[in-house]
């Protein structure tokens, strides 16, 4: 009977060290960067308003982290090009609890900022920084980006006041993948467990 019962502390230790491998391969795949693919224009103000679909200032008042992306909450108080009657957006980045994306615009709670702006869902009122993190830009830079939209023709007085409505038609995106991605991590850790813990099981039938 003894070596029958030495035989399975050995088995037993090989499958948790299995778990705790598979774990860690996950977690290094869900947290690393995604590789940046942006051009050297991105960073210069005209593309960006060339690229953009609205433009706002604002100042980020909450800030909602999930598992691979995060809602960032921003009091708007002044829209420099296509306006829409809205107090508050929300901007998402796909930044998360486990998930850093190297090109995604970071924000801080309470700070301003001028954001060149994608539509994500408009009834939902659901924003992405336009050419990633260069989208995100100082209050200071107000007045020249007021001047490259009289450049491009895209500037009309008492755009700030929002008084126009919201224009065209929600882009890319749907805020309905939102609860598919956040689960999808978990799905595949699941399926790996179940895999090492049957595994084991018929380790230890053998034996």
């Amino acid at each position: 009977m003894k070596p029958e019962t030495m035989k399975q502390p050995p088995i037993l230790l090989i499958a948790l060290t299995l778990c705790l491998l598979c774990l860690l391969c996950l977690l290094s795949l869900s947290a690393s960067p995604a590789a940046a693919s942006l051009i050297p224009e991105s960073a210069e103000i005209p593309y960006q308003v060339n690229n953009s679909d609205r433009i706002a200032i604002g100042t980020v008042s909450d800030i909602q982290l999930h598992y691979d992306y995060t809602i960032f909450t921003i009091t708007v108080e002044e829209w420099l090009y296509n306006p829409m009657p809205a107090e508050t957006i929300k901007v998402r980045t796909e930044n998360g609890k486990y998930v850093w994306t190297e090109d995604q615009p970071e924000f801080e709670e309470n700070e301003e900022v001028l954001l060149m702006l994608k539509d994500l869902d408009l009834e939902d009122r659901l924003f992405k920084v336009s050419v990633e993190f260069p989208g995100k830009r100082p209050v200071s830079d107000r007045d020249a980006v007021i001047e490259e939209l009289k450049v491009q023709g895209k500037w009309q007085e008492g755009n700030e006041t929002g008084e126009d409505g919201a224009e065209g038609e929600a882009g890319e995106g749907d805020t309905g993948s939102v609860p598919e991605s956040e689960s999808t991590p978990f799905v595949g850790v699941v399926w790996v467990l179940t895999a090492v813990v049957g595994a084991v099981f018929v380790l230890l039938r053998r034996e």
